[in-house]
């Protein structure tokens, strides 16, 4: 009996999960889907979401412990350097209040998801962070998001 029980606490916590979650907000006055990338590493670990609102898509990268610093060339943005088996890119992003979430340009935004849907890794650095992306589920979770059409009443605004 002490065997099983402890084969099967081996396997269930052996298994894999997904960072990769996906989130329908359907309320009175919203319409809307996530997809929320949680890093593992609270401390210099990125996450990624994806909010699709009213027919639009923002992605946005956070961090938990302290404020993204400003890059040199302009102190109203921060640096994001993104790598993939294509190579290397480097991109200033505005900050968001508080300084530690930022909004992607529509051009990272798009090259994300396509390295992303290609089932490749991608590395994301801002300065003092970093984050191997796991492409592992996403195509089936934002799949999944683009199944929802959003409403015509949609009352959630992306900044």
């Amino acid at each position: 009996m002490i065997l099983v029980l402890l084969l099967t606490l081996l396997t269930t916590s052996c298994q894999r999960h997904s960072q990769w979650q996906y989130h329908h907000i359907n309320e009175k006055t919203a319409n809307a889907t996530r997809v929320l990338y949680r890093s593992k590493d609270p401390v210099q670990g990125i996450d990624v979401e994806m909010i699709e609102a009213d027919g639009q898509l923002a992605t946005y990268l956070q961090v938990h412990s302290q404020p993204l610093l400003p890059s040199h060339e302009d102190p109203q943005k921060t640096e994001v350097k993104i790598y993939t088996t294509h190579g290397g890119k480097t991109f200033l992003a505005h900050f968001h209040l508080g300084e530690q979430r930022i909004r992607l340009s529509d051009v990272l935004q798009t090259e994300l998801i396509s390295v992303l849907k290609e089932g490749n890794p991608i590395t994301l650095e801002l300065i003092g962070y970093r984050e191997i992306i796991d492409p592992s589920h996403f195509q089936k979770i934002f799949q999944r998001s683009n199944q929802k059409a959003p409403s015509a009443f949609n009352r959630i605004r992306l900044y």
